[in-house]
């Protein structure tokens, strides 16, 4: 008869038959051992069981090792185990979202956060308990009072209790998020326990090496909104809270100061109005308010909340403007003596095997972003009906799309070949090289290739090189950067006489004209181009010349 760990045959029925570790025996109050019959005879159904047995022990042994439960019992740690505790308490908050981390800093630790959390609470319920008490005795007694007075005063103390809730309540979800204390039986879901659960169902996900850029941005607009009004209940949001927030997000600073960023919502606007810095714009604001609509959809789509959606439909009213306003905030469009000079200085200061040197001429002869230029792959170049073509996909390792329409594979300009970019990809196919591109150190020095940043995008290194590179040409303007070079070549494509189905499948657009109608039937099967058309209508292009 196999041996079965956990159980005993006696006779012909299975019994448990388990030492209890004395840690679990001393922190749980169990037996010292686990005894008592199975009540079977068949030895899968005592597997079965015995297994169960040992991992629910298991499952005591890890709650005991957690963090919250060394925390109950740290003055019993030995010096050691204190102080590993305090090392891992220590990633636990690091690893917190930043609006969390200021909370627990703020208070000076963990355990000053622990013993503010218990102050506001306790305060709340203390005051809570005694609210109108003095005036309902008055009642009882017969006595007269001004009752505007009591009026007032129940306001005051009212907005006390809640103060002191929602401090306190700040405090617990912070420590709790930082696996210091257990959560409560009845806690209820806000957006941040909800942002969870909806990047976790999206795929937003982030890793030991690279921070999921979408899931960063819902972060930023989950953090500020809680910061604006706490981490209110799902339940309990309102139109008026999102219509509240919007307004006031407009007041936030825009600035990229180390000492500016970390800070909290009110914090940051007081920082902004003192030092006179640029705020928000409508459209960043917009964005985060639709990034919180989507939480809300999903909210409601999964139960998490019941129907109606509050914030469905929801646009802020905007402020009207002078046409004139709108245009000088248009992004600046490399003008054809722009793009022959950033090409030039380019193609004689860069080495022809990086990005540096490439990247300006994809710009100029194909408008490409520069995400998909960074992040193309030597297996994205092949042979299409005769002629060298260039995938623009999201299949490789870290590889990103806008959207459907940025699927495209598109002939490469002869500008480009006459250059000799296909001898490039050949040396890198026959170097056994991944990423196309190759970048070197600053001032020079060996080349290896193009890596992405923590977010996983390869693009945002050469972005901040290609900006000095306009710095240099002294060419400026609003919001003037790569992306210039794509309104340049959408209209020399336009005056060329290319096409708007043309001119869109080329550059992996919905449309580039407010007054061209789009075929979605044509969208969900292709653009339905041979290469050789796309090619006779890309070579039209002459944006050197």
């Amino acid at each position: 008869m196999e041996k079965i760990e956990g159980a005993k045959l006696i006779g012909k029925t299975w019994h448990y038959n388990k030492r209890v570790p004395k840690r679990l025996v001393n922190a749980y109050g169990l037996p010292e051992f686990k005894r008592g019959t199975m009540g079977t005879k068949d030895p899968d159904k005592a597997k079965q069981l015995a297994r169960a047995m040992l991992a629910e022990l298991d499952e005591l042994a890890a709650r005991l090792d957690s963090v919250s439960a060394r925390a109950k019992i740290f003055g019993d740690l030995t010096t050691k185990e204190q102080q590993k505790l305090e090392s891992d308490m220590a990633l636990s908050v690091s690893e917190l979202p930043l609006d969390q981390r200021q909370i627990i800093k703020k208070a000076g630790g963990v355990w000053e956060a622990g013993a503010a959390m218990r102050e506001h609470e306790t305060r709340a319920a203390f005051q809570k308990a005694g609210l109108g008490a003095d005036y309902a005795l008055k009642d009882d007694m017969g006595e007269e009072y001004d009752h505007d007075e009591r009026e007032l005063e129940e306001v005051q103390d009212t907005a006390r209790i809640s103060l002191h809730e929602k401090k306190g309540k700040a405090f617990r979800d912070a420590l709790t998020a930082a696996k210091v204390i257990e959560p409560t039986a009845d806690a209820v879901a806000g957006l941040r326990g909800l942002l969870d659960k909806f990047c976790e169902a999206k795929g937003y996900v982030h890793t030991s090496k690279v921070k999921n850029k979408t899931r960063g941005q819902y972060e930023y607009a989950v953090r500020r909104f809680i910061e604006y009004h706490g981490d209110v209940p799902l339940s309990d949001l309102t139109r008026k809270h999102l219509s509240d927030f919007g307004a006031e997000f407009l007041k936030l600073p825009v600035s990229s100061r180390k000492d500016i960023r970390p800070l909290a919502f009110r914090d940051a606007v007081k920082a902004a109005e003192r030092e006179g810095l640029p705020r928000a714009s409508a459209r960043t604001r917009d964005q985060n308010l639709t990034l919180l609509k989507s939480l809300m959809a999903y909210a409601v789509g999964e139960g998490y909340r019941e129907h109606p959606d509050p914030w469905t439909g929801y646009t802020p009213t905007a402020l009207k403007q002078k046409v004139s306003v709108s245009r000088q905030t248009r992004r600046h469009v490399f003008s054809p003596a722009e793009v022959k000079r950033i090409v030039a200085r380019a193609s004689e200061d860069k080495d022809p095997s990086t990005i540096d040197y490439w990247a300006p001429l994809f710009g100029a002869f194909h408008g490409l972003r520069m995400e998909e230029v960074a992040q193309l792959q030597v297996s994205d170049l092949t042979a299409d009906e005769g002629l060298l073509c260039v995938s623009v996909t999201d299949e490789g390792d870290l590889q990103k799309v806008k959207n459907l329409n940025t699927f495209r594979t598109i002939p490469v300009h002869l500008g480009l070949i006459k250059r000799g970019f296909g001898e490039f990809v050949e040396r890198r196919r026959q170097a056994g090289g991944n990423m196309l591109f190759m970048q070197s150190e600053r001032w020079g020095g060996e080349l290896s290739e193009i890596a992405h940043d923590r977010q996983g995008r390869f693009g945002t290194f050469y972005g901040s090189r290609f900006k000095r590179l306009l710095n240099g040409l002294n060419i400026e303007g609003h919001k003037v950067g790569y992306h210039s070079f794509r309104h340049a070549w959408t209209d020399l494509a336009r005056n060329s006489g290319i096409g708007p189905e043309i001119r869109r499948a080329l550059a992996g657009r919905d449309s580039d004209s407010d007054d061209y109608k789009i075929d979605r039937t044509e969208d969900a099967y292709g653009h339905g181009f041979s290469i050789a058309v796309l090619a006779d209508s890309l070579n039209k292009l002459k944006p050197l010349d």
